[in-house]
């Protein structure tokens, strides 16, 4: 493996430019322009190393380059001591990926202004710098590819070595330890705001798992610290594991009461970033003990980059948030289709007398309609007191418990595909054929009830009014307009 001689001069520039005592901004500067080498420069090789991804080879060559020129491994080296010390990494565990505030309003609010402001390198706070850092989709991928002996050779330069000691041997592990606990308090909080506290279910918390949340995290970090016995540790850990997973059921419980008292988006949203700080919890214990963490670390470094390209997109956070909405609307439409399918000759009966009463609104509806169109209104008028018709119309059958046919599907499909969900099983066929077959018999109940009323209904008022008044309501002229008007 070998690089052209462009691309090493690239490097040797970018390795001479390295200068611990620069500026914060350009030191930041470097080390993106130093990311960028490693995904763009072009590589040629004598062999078929096509498996490999360009920047894991490009990265492999620049860490062989450092170790055979004690100049540039002292340079970058330091250089990177400095930029450990002045960034807050705990940032970026903590925070990247969630939304300040919990609103979803102004998570979009705050994507439309990154799209308008580019981000700057004059920060202190990794989280934003993490954009500029790793600005593609892409980078997870070869990133996920670093093999165990990259990873170590890569941990001595990025891991901080100038600590006091006791400190020195987890000293890595204090921003990982920060951003735990920041993360315990920020769901502690989340949990007891008045949008979530009052939805989840008070079996759940009656533990007081999100109380405990905090004083364990602690612990976890004091034993970590202290090197203090590794079976108490693993027996901390082990309870907070369970604690974690308890306030995740009690943020999912929510979900239940939306079901029964109406959706919001704003609340769904922050049960959402609650369960996923959680899981970065979660994954932040897991590089914190593990006995080998690089390959943990580049898992969580993975996920991260993961995360800062879905924040770079608005129509993702509406996709996501919007769809789950979507969702609880049908399967409310699908709890409420239930009433519209039949599965036995009461409910078949009472399908048949709801239909009767449907047709006989209808009836009135249609004779109302032809009423209106006899007035000769202006099209503003004569459109507004059509809808009006219509309108007082179907809440009438609403009201009173009628149906039209010409409505069932609307209310029936979701039903429906609700039992498509799973047919993994031959039972699961077997009721989804029976509801299908229930389906069909409700349907036609609906029109044989819509019609065998509407048509002697209309026909008794027809009767009616030539027996009256000489002339039937509906004249021979506009009920030959009509037949010509309707077709298949």
């Amino acid at each position: 493996m070998f690089l052209s001689d462009a691309s090493a001069w690239d490097l040797t520039a970018l390795l001479n430019a390295a200068n611990a005592k620069a500026s914060l901004p350009e030191r930041h500067l470097w080390l993106i322009r130093l990311l960028e080498w490693l995904r763009h420069g072009e590589l040629s090789s004598s062999e078929d190393l096509s498996s490999t991804p360009t920047p894991i080879l490009r990265l492999k060559h620049l860490l062989g380059v450092l170790e055979r020129h004690p100049e540039h491994h002292a340079r970058v080296g330091a250089l990177l001591q400095m930029f450990w010390q002045s960034i807050d990494s705990a940032a970026l565990l903590a925070d990247f990926g969630f939304a300040p505030r919990m609103d979803l309003w102004g998570e979009i609010g705050r994507r439309l202004r990154a799209r308008v402001l580019p981000p700057t390198p004059a920060t202190n706070n990794l989280a934003e710098l993490f954009g500029l850092l790793f600005p593609r989709a892409e980078d997870a991928v070869w990133l996920r590819a670093l093999d165990d002996a990259t990873l170590a050779k890569l941990g001595a330069y990025l891991y901080p070595t100038t600590v006091p000691e006791p400190q020195a041997k987890h000293a890595w592990k204090l921003p990982f330890l920060d951003a735990f606990m920041f993360l315990g308090s920020a769901v502690h909080a989340a949990a007891f705001s008045p949008a979530l506290r009052e939805r989840m279910s008070p079996e759940l918390l009656s533990e007081a798992p999100f109380r405990q949340l905090a004083r364990v995290a602690e612990q976890v970090r004091q034993h970590i610290e202290n090197c203090s016995d590794e079976a108490l540790l693993l027996q901390t850990v082990q309870y907070m594991r369970a604690l974690l997973d308890t306030c995740r059921h009690c943020a999912q419980s929510v979900h239940a009461h939306l079901e029964s008292h109406g959706v919001s988006v704003n609340v769904v949203f922050e049960v959402n970033q609650l369960l996923e700080r959680t899981h970065r919890m979660d994954a932040l214990l897991n590089c914190a003990i593990s006995p080998a963490p690089g390959r943990d670390v580049v898992t969580l470094l993975v996920e991260l980059v993961q995360t800062a390209d879905e924040r770079r997109s608005v129509r993702a956070l509406l996709s996501r948030h919007y769809s789950l909405l979507a969702r609880k609307v049908a399967e409310r439409s699908a709890e409420t289709g239930e009433q519209y399918i039949t599965r036995n000759r009461h409910e078949y009966r009472r399908m048949l007398r709801a239909a009767w009463g449907g047709g006989a609104v209808l009836a009135g509806t249609t004779l109302m309609k032809f009423a209106l169109t006899a007035l000769g209104l202006s099209a503003f008028w004569d459109g507004f007191w059509a809808g009006v018709n219509y309108a007082t119309s179907f809440v009438l059958v609403q009201l009173m418990h009628f149906t039209v046919a010409t409505k069932q599907p609307a209310m029936t499909a979701p039903a429906i595909a609700a039992k498509l969900q799973d047919l993994s099983h031959d039972e699961s066929i077997e009721n989804f054929v029976d509801e299908v077959a229930h389906l069909i018999r409700s349907q036609a109940a609906g029109v044989l009830g819509n019609v065998t009323m509407v048509i002697p209904l209309v026909l008794a008022a027809q009767w009616g009014a030539q027996a009256v008044w000489g002339a039937p309501l509906i004249g021979h002229e506009p009920a030959t307009h009509v037949l010509k008007s309707l077709t298949l």
